[in-house]
């Protein structure tokens, strides 16, 4: 079949407007006809029955009833449920057949409002969606409802850029959502995160699936956050047109955590390939038709080869009648850019009554996403109904003080304001738990609040600082470096805070002594021996509890044999300390090795008394002993001597030499019984004169006295082996100077007496025998 040019086609359409008007008007005359005739008898009936008021004339509707003011709100009950929405009492909804609204360049901004990067030129009509710029989001958004029972048109042409490599496209959406509703950018077109979307999308650049990666729900991210929101990918590369639609599906982060996502897909089949030439800078016919009758939808764009490329899908909703929708144009750019643009020609649709509903937190925050029921159809005088969503992790706690009521009446085509449901986050907890691991005890714990939503100021450096300069070493801590984020309802979020004792490592030391005493040997004793030997090991200290853990010791040593010394004229009991092997849990060793005397005969010591000049005046006196034992001399009194000195050592010990001792003598000078010296007195004892007794003192001739009492000698020594020399006798007894002296003086009296009756004896001899 032979294309038609466009001048042809638009001929023939004008032609075919002009018949349709006429049939129109003849329709309208026909039906004024037929109201008027049942007017008539309506009224001749309402007289004979219950009269009324005169119904309002559909040309001129009664205006309705403007919404409450926002500045003076009525305060709203609670919401009724949608289970159970108020119904009318009659269903006044007019239905009529009003003209279509009709936009173009010249009251665009009446209908639509721009948002983000986007702009508008009143001359041409073009909208530049994005700038030549990287990082842009744009859109245009229909400010009413279109009434999807009824069929629309819009045409204008699209610019999608001079960069054949360039991003993102332009994307189309209708939707059920509201009409301020704004769609995920990036990879999503502005399609993605709207509510049962139908849209287009003329896509020139490929992306791949991406996984959210946000773990919050969709209704929460921004519109320009594409990442977080994630995108499904491609059905094939870029420049293509396709179908796109939207479905709420639980989706996978790059966290494995399940998500709620309005998630775009690409419809299936109906894909088409665009060519790099059509990236030209250039605008390009592009057409939206609608059927209301059958619901399709056909796109056409015209590319840069004269080709008209045609998309068409039916719109499927459950809905008798049909749900109204909402219609945003978007645009976005990213790492790579293009200028992207379109021009409205014009744009003919059914407003529908219609109004948004919203659900936020206490600060404005979107929480959720929502739709709204017209149970009577979104027309005027119908009624609209909402009702309350469960959030998780929040709790309904009013309507906002702007807002409609929740179940209401549709007073004038377009948008009739907002329902707004405010919500509280809930209360959420978490405990952060420290742990001392050397113990298995819990040290302490600290229990957290604060709203669903928010982020915990409390922080664990402050504690596990504490405890560190208490002797604690921190092993782990899994609570969140920047606070706790309660988002996690009814669920007490726990955290570990896991420590350990501190050591310090330290080496311990031991020594372990050997001593060996000697005793017995006297002066020749030796000196004690000493040895030792040091262990070492290690020394854990618990920083906490100064409790010290040991390791083991090094290695067992020996203490050598040790021979005892030799010492002449003793005799040890051991003769060596044999071989000592300790460890470094061994006490001190000590041992005594005793030494006893080995007799052994030493040489004898004389004992001398002599005069002045050297001559024996009294018999010596020979002790003997064994070497070592001790000696001890003693001065003799002898008659008619004085001791002047002792040449010698008077006591000692025997040694194995012959030792001697000399005691030194004065000779007394001669008395008479007057006093005398009697040195000259003949006859006389003591005179020095030889009075022809023998027994007299003469020198070289030593008298014996027989009543001496002992040698001047005595061996202390225990040894019974001494021996009795010329008369001496050992004692162990030292005679005493005064008792001498005593006996000298006893004797020497006896002696005088003894003389003197000598000589009395010897003179009455004589006389007898000169008698006879």
């Amino acid at each position: 079949m032979e294309e038609k040019s466009p001048y042809t086609y638009k001929r023939e359409k004008q032609r075919f407007s002009i018949r349709k008007t006429k049939a129109w008007g003849a329709c309208s005359v026909f039906l004024g006809t037929s109201i008027l005739f049942l007017s008539a008898g309506t009224v001749a009936r309402a007289d004979t029955e219950n009269p009324v008021s005169e119904p309002q004339s559909s040309s001129q509707p009664t205006q309705p009833t403007q919404p409450q003011s926002s500045s003076q709100p009525t305060q709203p009950t609670q919401p009724q449920s949608s289970s159970q929405p108020t119904q009318p009492t009659q269903n006044n909804a007019v239905k009529t057949e009003t003209a279509l609204t009709h936009v173009d360049k010249d009251n665009f901004t009446d209908y639509f409002s721009l948002n983000g990067s986007a702009t508008y030129d009143a001359k041409t009509g073009i909208v530049t969606i994005t700038p030549d710029q990287n990082n842009k989001v744009g859109n245009f958004s229909l400010t009413s409802k279109i009434d999807m029972n009824k069929s629309f048109t819009l045409t204008g042409q699209v610019n999608l850029g001079s960069d054949p490599n360039g991003a993102d496209g332009i994307g189309f959406a209708f939707h059920n959502g509201n009409t301020t509703d704004v769609g995920n950018a990036g990879g999503n077109l502005g399609i993605g995160g709207l509510q049962d979307a139908i849209g287009f999308k003329l896509d020139t650049y490929f992306n791949p699936y991406q996984a959210p990666l946000s773990n919050k729900n969709g209704s929460e991210i921004s519109s320009t956050d594409s990442d977080g929101f994630g995108w499904n990918g491609d059905s094939m590369n870029a420049p293509y047109g396709t179908f796109v639609d939207t479905e709420n599906e639980e989706v996978a982060t790059k966290d494995g955590i399940k998500v709620q996502r309005w998630w775009a897909k690409d419809v299936d089949g109906t894909s088409q390939a665009l060519s790099k030439r059509d990236v030209n800078g250039q605008p390009h016919a592009f057409t939206v038709d609608y059927d209301g009758d059958t619901r399709t939808l056909t796109i056409k764009y015209t590319q840069t080869s004269g080709k008209i490329l045609t998309w068409t899908t039916t719109i499927s909703n459950s809905n008798q009648p049909m749900q109204p929708m909402a219609m945003i144009v978007s645009a976005s750019t990213g790492a790579e850019k293009n200028l992207q643009q379109f021009e409205l020609t014009s744009f003919d649709f059914q407003q529908a009554a219609t109004v948004n509903v919203k659900y936020v937190d206490t600060t404005g925050h979107k929480l959720d996403q929502g739709t709204v029921n017209y149970p009577d159809g979104a027309y005027v005088n119908g009624h609209y109904t909402t009702k309350q969503l469960a959030i998780p992790n929040y709790t309904f706690i009013k309507m906002d003080d702007k807002s409609l009521d929740a179940n209401g009446l549709l007073t004038h085509a377009g948008d009739n304001g907002t329902v707004i449901y405010v919500y509280a986050p809930n209360q959420e907890a978490a405990k952060v738990t420290y742990i001392d691991d050397t113990t298995g005890k819990t040290l302490s714990a600290k229990a957290l609040t604060g709203y669903y939503g928010s982020t915990d100021p409390y922080r664990t450096g402050d504690t596990i600082a504490d405890y560190e300069k208490q002797g604690y070493e921190l092993v782990s801590d899994n609570y969140p470096t920047n606070g706790v984020v309660y988002n996690q309802d009814g669920t007490v979020q726990s955290f570990a805070v896991h420590l350990t004792h501190g050591t310090t490592q330290t080496s311990g030391n031991q020594t372990v002594n050997e001593t060996i005493h000697y005793q017995g040997a006297g002066n020749q004793t030796p000196a004690d021996h000493t040895a030792q030997v040091t262990f070492t090991r290690q020394v854990s200290t618990d920083a906490v509890t100064g409790e010290k853990t040991y390791g083991p010791w090094s290695a067992d040593q020996s203490f050598a044999a040790v021979t005892s010394p030799t010492i002449k004229g003793y005799t040890a009991d051991q003769a060596q300390i044999d071989k000592q092997t300790v460890n470094g849990d061994s006490k001190d060793l000590e041992f005594t090795v005793t030494y006893t005397k080995t007799p052994v005969v030493g040489g004898n010591v004389t004992a001398k008394y002599v005069d002045e000049n050297g001559n024996p005046i009294a018999d010596d006196v020979i002790a003997s002993g064994n070497v070592g034992d001790p000696y001890s001399t003693t001065q003799k009194d002898v008659p008619g001597y004085t001791f002047k000195e002792v040449q010698g050592n008077p006591t000692g010990s025997f040694t194995d030499q012959d030792q001697t001792v000399t005691y030194v003598y004065t000779k007394n000078p001669a008395t008479d019984n007057n006093g005398g010296t009697g040195l000259n007195q003949p006859g006389k004892p003591g005179n020095g004169t030889d009075t022809g007794n023998p027994s007299s003192n003469q020198p070289g001739n030593p008298s014996q006295p027989s009543n001496a009492t002992n040698n001047g000698v005595i061996n202390t020594s225990t040894n019974t082996g001494s021996k009795v020399n010329n008369g001496a006798v050992n004692s162990p007894e030292l005679p005493q100077t005064g008792e001498n002296n005593s006996q000298s003086q006893t004797m020497s009296f006896i002696g005088i007496l003894l003389a003197m009756f000598g000589s009395l004896l010897g003179f009455l001899g004589i006389k007898k025998r000169r008698n006879d």
